[in-house]
């Protein structure tokens, strides 16, 4: 059985994300609710969910205080911060704490579902430990990747030189920035034309390719498949 749990001390947001979560999971999900973070570390304790969605900010105990505790117990459980604060240090800080991804609120159906696919969709690798250069970096790409960024901007960004931030992207990472910026807009294409049934025109225009034309051809050359195709035959493959 498929459970989550919600930590939220936003009574209407809380029970509109169980809302949402419970129509794209159905009715045999079971999907606990917690209202501060005393609270979200005993709900989870007790069913032990796959899936935790924290706030950052709550009563008695903060989403990042709650996740120490309940990462302690329970470290195979994902946690995703929900947070409506859109700052780089605040997320690697929450990130740090044992959260794998963060989403903003509110967040988007299309975000809802990468998101579930992600950490229910498969079985899940064990973690790596990855340098504080690498978590950083990996943060800023996830924030910036629809952008059309340089080296030279992207180094600036992080306080570095063009030269170092070159290097220390290639050593955290195996690839040149531009070929990890790439890898990355291509692996959200292929959760959106999975996930959700916006265009592909759409599709290109979220990951930072507003030419179809292009996009299509970068996806190609990728993946070896249009992103049509690609569409296709993933669908296929589930039914």
């Amino acid at each position: 059985m498929t459970k989550l749990l919600i930590a939220e001390d936003e009574a209407k947001s809380r029970e509109a994300l169980a809302s949402r979560l419970r129509g794209i999971l159905g009715e045999e999900a079971l999907i606990e609710t917690a209202a501060d973070g005393n609270d979200a570390v005993a709900k989870a304790l007790q069913i032990q969910p796959q899936l935790i969605l924290m706030d950052v900010e709550m009563p008695f105990r903060t989403g990042v205080e709650a996740t120490a505790v309940i990462k302690r117990h329970l470290p195979q459980t994902h946690v995703v911060f929900l947070t409506a604060y859109d700052r780089f240090d605040y997320a690697v800080g929450a990130l740090r704490s044992g959260g794998e991804e963060y989403l903003l609120k509110p967040a988007s159906e299309a975000d809802l579902r990468e998101m579930l696919q992600r950490f229910l969709g498969a079985v899940p690798e064990a973690p790596r430990e990855e340098s504080p250069f690498a978590t950083s970096f990996r943060l800023w790409v996830r924030q910036h990747y629809t952008q059309d960024v340089s080296l030279e901007d992207a180094a600036q960004s992080m306080d570095m030189s063009p030269f170092y931030f070159s290097r220390q992207v290639k050593a955290a990472t195996g690839k040149t920035y531009l070929e990890y910026v790439s890898a990355y807009r291509i692996e959200k294409a292929c959760q959106r034309l999975t996930s959700t049934d916006l265009p592909v025109s759409e599709v290109g225009r979220s990951i930072g390719y507003p030419d179809p034309n292009y996009f299509t051809k970068v996806f190609k050359r990728a993946t070896g498949f249009t992103p049509s195709v690609y569409r296709s035959r993933s669908r296929e493959g589930k039914e």
